[in-house]
């Protein structure tokens, strides 16, 4: 049983619009398809995503490499972070922080961002019978569904480690990080396949 994980492509930052509202740069559309043209994909049976746009848009581009449909998956939306526009050195201070494990109050609880994007992937896995399955989600609420998963906490270099598109392949079967990021990490299939 296989996991794909990927953080959605490179956005047009705009300041004056939330960043949950931002798309994809033109860029970041070609890097989604090219990531999806890579290979290595077989069998996915669903791509899984954030409503958001910019994740939304990831996955469609992906899709129209693969031919693989679209499900919308709200537990899969960005670790919500109130803080409005943060110019990028303040954003990574803040954020990396956070995910060390210092409290914010503009931040989703942690443990709670953790189960929803964990119960999301496990229903997904669930509903594909034992197929493959691609979730599209953000670097955040990646970074923190990956830290239950290898058991440990991980923080800024991790998450400044995944890059915009990138893709992780979970062999749950194995218990490991098969390739991507976080390749070769232990994981806890069990907390996403009963009976693991």
């Amino acid at each position: 049983m296989l996991l794909y994980a990927v953080r959605h492509a490179q956005v047009a930052i705009r300041p004056a619009v939330p960043p949950e509202e931002w798309h994809l740069s033109v860029e970041g559309v070609d890097a989604a398809r090219a990531l999806a043209s890579e290979g290595g994909w077989e069998g996915v049976a669903a791509l899984h995503h954030s409503p958001e746009p910019k994740t939304a848009e990831t996955a469609a581009a992906i899709s129209a490499v693969l031919g693989v449909p679209l499900v919308p998956a709200p537990g899969l939306r960005e670790l919500r972070m109130e803080a409005g526009f943060l110019g990028a050195d303040v954003f990574e201070r803040r954020v990396g922080a956070y995910l060390e494990g210092a409290p914010d109050p503009a931040f989703e609880d942690y443990a709670a961002a953790q189960r929803r994007g964990l119960a999301c992937a496990r229903a997904a896995l669930a509903a594909a019978g034992g197929q493959p399955i691609a979730i599209v989600s953000h670097g955040r609420l990646l970074t923190a569904m990956f830290s239950a998963l290898c058991g440990e906490r991980l923080g800024t270099a991790a998450w400044r480690s995944i890059r915009m598109p990138d893709l992780s392949v979970v062999d749950l079967a194995a218990g490991r990080v098969a390739r991507g990021f976080f390749a070769g990490r232990r994981v806890r299939a069990g907390l996403l396949v009963a009976g693991s």
